[in-house]
């Protein structure tokens, strides 16, 4: 068996994989970006002479990752609420121009009134009015007494 031992220099932390001996390549997939490692491939059998698991070193690498890509920076804080208030703004005014929209539909539809309420009268262009010719309120005379019936009124029409 072989055995694959790995540290970042940004820890000490050893990390050790075990792979078979009939492996001739190794994947390793818990590196982290920007930091350089040292590798060591040691070959692990059993020493005849004590009975006991021994290693031997194979070779050593030092090798390093790429940096990560860095990722596109957030919009500043006062940009990004500026628009935002912005755009509350701009839905609001539409909210408003559409409830005003609507009430001026409303109140075409019911000819200039308030829904609910009844249509007036059309308005009268011209009107005559008959009086008995006095201005005024009339004087307030005591009754007269009753007499013989009068043979015409004068009425006045004012048109």
């Amino acid at each position: 068996m072989y055995q694959i031992q790995y540290n970042s220099s940004a820890d000490d932390i050893l990390v050790y994989r075990m792979i078979p001996a009939d492996s001739r390549s190794f994947l390793l997939t818990d590196l982290a970006s920007g930091r350089t490692y040292d590798l060591c491939v040691l070959a692990v059998y059993e020493d005849s002479a004590t009975g006991l698991t021994a290693t031997r070193p194979v070779g050593c690498a030092r090798f390093s990752t790429e940096p990560a890509l860095q990722p596109c920076g957030a919009p500043h804080a006062p940009f990004l609420g500026g628009t935002m208030i912005i755009a509350l703004g701009g839905v609001i005014v539409a909210s408003v121009l559409v409830f005003i929209f609507v009430l001026l539909m409303r109140y075409k539809v019911h000819g200039g009134q308030p829904p609910g309420k009844a249509k007036t009268p059309a308005p009268v262009s011209s009107v005559c009015s008959q009086t008995n010719g006095a201005l005024g309120p009339p004087p307030t005379a005591p009754a007269p007494e009753p007499s013989a019936p009068r043979a015409h009124t004068v009425v006045q029409l004012d048109c």
